[in-house]
């Protein structure tokens, strides 16, 4: 590496203060680390997970419901009868979007991909729905809230994907919001449906302290690329937006900010 290249000569010419001495992404990477002096009490919660029932069946269902509001069940899902090969080939992060709608077959197809289930694990009195992207400990914090602006056979509004039941309950959020909370307003107002991966800390951080949000951030990424990849092999248009104003979007859909926080935007349409 050349020295023109260096991070430290590139972090000189970004920002020429170098970081402070409590920079938090330095000490938040630094109180994340797992060390064998501290592998007892890293674990503990992780043992007594494994060893109290009412614990495993509390974590069983990680997914949010409002038992007053409707569920809308999703269409069958349409087929992704495309190779990985071809689908890693053509994917691209889209710039502008044509103005048709999404079917709601494509919709589901999307959603069943990126964190639908695949499976079951049963233990005892309880049994686990599996997922399409890996998770830690299989707890599954994020939940995926649905901006539906064009998708055929559905009101243009928010709702939340409930996989669980392959199901969309309506989250009485106004789909304009979304952009409006982002830099990206034209474009994302351009996609037929955006998807926002939110997150649920507690779910994984009772197990796994502070090493949980490096998880939950994996996370989403694998989430975001089971949905890329299936726009691909359905023929869509999709973008992946990081960049977003944090406390608009996450009050927009009733999310504190702290426990529950907006992480990934998934801007999904018709090629233009």
């Amino acid at each position: 590496m050349s020295e023109q290249q260096s991070p430290s000569r590139l972090a000189s010419v970004v920002r020429p203060e170098p970081p402070a001495l409590d920079d938090p992404a330095e000490l938040y990477h630094e109180a994340s680390k797992y060390f064998p002096a501290t592998a007892a009490r890293d674990v503990a919660a992780a043992i007594r997970l494994v060893t109290a029932p009412e614990l495993q069946r509390a974590t069983a269902r990680p997914t949010y419901r409002h038992p007053q509001r409707p569920l809308l069940p999703l269409d069958r899902p349409a087929p992704l009868a495309v190779p990985l090969d071809a689908a890693l080939a053509a994917r691209r992060s889209a710039r502008s979007f044509g103005r048709g709608p999404l079917s709601g077959p494509e919709l589901s197809a999307l959603l069943r991909a990126g964190y639908g289930p695949t499976g079951e694990l049963s233990e005892d009195d309880w049994t686990k729905r599996l997922r399409s992207a890996p998770s830690a400990g299989a707890l599954y914090p994020l939940d995926v809230y649905v901006a539906a602006q064009r998708v055929t056979g559905l009101a243009a509004e928010v709702h939340r994907y409930d996989p669980l039941e392959q199901a969309l309950e309506p989250a009485g959020v106004a789909v304009d919001t979304i952009a409006a909370a982002t830099p990206y307003a034209d474009l994302v107002a351009e996609a037929a449906v955006t998807l926002v991966l939110a997150a649920t800390f507690w779910r994984s951080r009772f197990k796994y302290g502070q090493r949980a949000y490096r998880f939950t951030l994996l996370e989403a990424g694998h989430v975001a690329q089971n949905v890329l990849l299936a726009a691909a092999a359905l023929g869509l248009a999709a973008v992946p937006l990081g960049g977003f104003f944090d406390a608009r979007l996450d009050g927009a859909l009733g999310l504190d900010g702290v426990e529950r926080s907006s992480l990934y935007l998934l801007s999904i349409g018709r090629h233009p």
